[in-house]
């Protein structure tokens, strides 16, 4: 399935996790090649979202502060640049997370999507051209 970036970003039903393909422009955005570990992941995430000063790099204050989000307006995206380089358990746990925080999200109409570049098909998540 290929959807449009500007889609995704305007109807909440597409929230989700989506393979970016070229060198699409999204803010904030994470270059997976310098998130080598769990801590540096999740303070990096965390600067990027602009979470409160009240943030702990852990899964519960991710998933927490994903869910609130009250501090910004508008949607809530995320890219990844080279996705591939995280190391497979901290992308899936990611995923999980983001994944839930963008179902609770658009049952209240706001969009929230993860963006991952750098991934091959074989991850079978679908492409935003």
């Amino acid at each position: 399935m290929r959807l449009s970036l500007s889609r995704i970003l305007r109807e909440p039903s597409l929230n989700g996790i989506y393979r970016l393909s070229g060198a699409r422009e999204l803010e904030p955005s994470l270059d997976g090649r310098l998130l080598s570990d769990k801590k540096t992941l999740l303070t990096a995430l965390g600067l990027a979202l602009e979470f409160p000063e009240y943030y702990a790099p852990n899964w519960d204050a991710l998933e927490e502060c994903l869910q609130d989000m009250s501090w910004r307006s508008g949607p809530i995206t995320l890219r990844i640049r080279h996705a591939d380089r995280l190391l497979p358990p901290l992308r899936h746990t990611l995923m999980d997370i983001f994944a839930e925080a963008a179902r609770t999200w658009a049952s209240q109409g706001r969009c929230c999507s993860l963006f991952l570049s750098g991934l091959r098909d074989a991850d079978q998540l679908p492409l935003v051209t």
